[in-house]
């Protein structure tokens, strides 16, 4: 059907969940001659588990995953996902095609290194994520899958927003460790148009872990998180920003959700003594709520930023 529309050089549209593409098309902001509907694609709503990676469906929804243990990071970041609604329609293939900055999902496959799967007329085809996204998706063909590493290690998946789950992330932070080959991954979403790897961070964190108890000083979790931060400000282009949201202000929060973030996974004893959990930071280990967020950082010494919305 694609493969037709595209030779007829109509304008397609690929609908699954929907949560994107249906107020695209009522606002005018999208225009389709033909709208392809995969909901009834019942192969992309597979999951499966070989003996060193996952394989998701493009049409697995969000409320799929909140609940699947052998993926724990997925987990978490699927589920503040925005409302209940959007989670029981959502789907994996649906978060690769609109590509949010912030993306819950998108910023924790990037931390994940996962691969994507595509399908055209030509054959399948895998590429590394970044590639993906980068050259997106030939015009008659569809994304079927995605594949990452079974986890190896500890997972954390946290976020900045206007309310908890309900509204789209200010700014993302992924760490994903792996004890069993001593790599820790971490990727920031919200700053760039693309969630970004932080390379330099991510080298001084692999060298400071003990691995054979799997901790991190208080300390080098902090300098972690300053790393990021450097990382973060030399971003190019950063997206655009709204009075309470400036580009400093995203920068700081993520280097305070990346402090946190690794040492929920390797220190969490420390998190605790040293940096107190605020309602703006949404952990992912916890249910959504509702409550209005204030200044991530607020603590001892941290200025605050102010309502927030």
């Amino acid at each position: 059907m694609l493969a037709a529309a595209h030779e007829s050089g109509a304008a397609v549209a690929l609908l699954s969940g929907g949560t994107d593409l249906v107020p695209a098309l009522r606002s005018g902001e999208r225009v389709a001659d033909a709208v392809v509907a995969l909901r009834r694609v019942l192969e992309l709503r597979v999951r499966g588990a070989g003996a060193d990676s996952l394989t998701i469906g493009a049409g697995v929804t969000y409320a799929d995953l909140v609940g699947w243990s052998l993926s724990p990071g997925l987990a978490r970041a699927a589920r503040v996902v925005g409302s209940v609604q959007i989670r029981n329609t959502g789907t994996v293939g649906g978060a690769l095609g609109s590509v949010r900055p912030a993306g819950d999902l998108l910023t924790y496959l990037t931390a994940a290194d996962a691969e994507v799967l595509t399908a055209s007329p030509r054959g399948t085809r895998w590429r590394p994520l970044g590639q993906f996204l980068a050259e997106g998706v030939e015009a008659d063909g569809l994304v079927t899958a995605v594949r990452l590493a079974r986890p190896g290690g500890p997972q954390v998946h946290v976020k900045i927003g206007g309310r908890q789950a309900a509204y789209p992330a200010i700014v993302s932070c992924a760490v994903v460790v792996d004890r069993v080959r001593h790599r820790v991954a971490c990727a920031i979403g919200g700053v760039g148009r693309l969630p970004a790897r932080m390379g330099g961070a991510e080298s001084f964190a692999v060298d400071e872990v003990d691995w054979t108890t799997g901790t991190i000083p208080v300390q080098a979790a902090r300098r972690f998180g300053d790393l990021v931060v450097e990382a973060v400000a030399g971003i190019s282009p950063v997206l655009p920003v709204g009075p309470g949201e400036s580009a400093d202000y995203r920068c700081h929060a993520a280097g305070v959700l990346a402090s946190r973030a690794l040492a929920r996974c390797l220190h969490p004893q420390a998190t605790r003594a040293t940096q107190p959990a605020t309602t703006t930071e949404l952990a992912t280990d916890a249910q959504p709520g509702t409550a209005r967020p204030s200044d991530p950082t607020a603590g001892p010494g941290a200025a605050g930023r102010g309502g927030g919305s």
